[in-house]
């Protein structure tokens, strides 16, 4: 398993998104801990992809009050995120997937998705 964690990389130099990035990781880093519990983990997923559509509506306001060009491909990624997470919590649910493997995928997710696509976005508020 990953070692879920904050990391330097992580930080984009945006107050109100690097804050809002470290709760949505600590969420990550709390469903990867409750092997044990698999009802407190289905609720965290839960948690997880309601911080996930706010946060997502969050930088899309931003995005929209900067003029971000790459919006639609930026909103085309959270939409794409939101169904597959809730596709892997089904199959979790179900058993046809490890909360290991579903909490990997999403910190993996995260991981590039921040230091690549929301990179971009924080460069392009700073210009």
């Amino acid at each position: 398993m990953i070692k879920i964690q904050w990391d330097k990389k992580f930080e984009l130099g945006h107050e109100r998104i690097d804050f809002e990035h470290r709760i949505f990781l600590d969420l990550i880093k709390s469903v990867s801990q409750l092997a044990s519990d698999k009802e407190r983990a289905l609720r965290l997923l839960r948690e997880v992809e309601k911080y996930a559509e706010f946060h997502f509506i969050s930088e899309e306001n931003l995005m929209l009050d900067t003029g971000y060009p790459d919006y639609s491909s930026h909103k085309e990624e959270h939409q794409i995120l939101l169904a597959t997470l809730k596709e892997k919590s089904f199959e979790y649910r179900h058993d046809q997937l490890s909360l290991e493997e579903l909490s990997d995928f999403l910190f993996q997710w995260f991981a590039l998705h921040t230091t690549q696509v929301d990179s971009k976005l924080t460069q392009y508020i700073s210009r």
